[in-house]
């Protein structure tokens, strides 16, 4: 795989992973601090986060949805 292709899969997952995250806290608290301002930093949040994580597996190239039995090519 190209690097771009695990800084793409890792960016994708951990935004979802932090929308879905702060969604759900946000109804286990009935909705209490929901507003505007919140949206936009829960997003600004997941975006920075996600590029952050991105941009070192882009150089780590650590592939975490293989399968076990799946054996990865080996980069010459």
């Amino acid at each position: 795989m190209e690097p771009i292709d695990f800084f793409k899969k890792t960016f994708v997952f951990v935004f979802a992973f932090y929308i879905v995250f702060k969604a759900v806290g946000l109804v286990m608290n009935k909705f209490e601090e929901f507003n505007l301002v919140y949206v936009l930093k829960t997003v600004l949040a997941a975006l920075v986060t996600a590029l952050i994580l991105g941009i070192i597996n882009y150089f780590a190239k650590v592939d975490f949805f293989t399968k076990k039995g799946e054996q990865k090519p080996k980069d010459n």
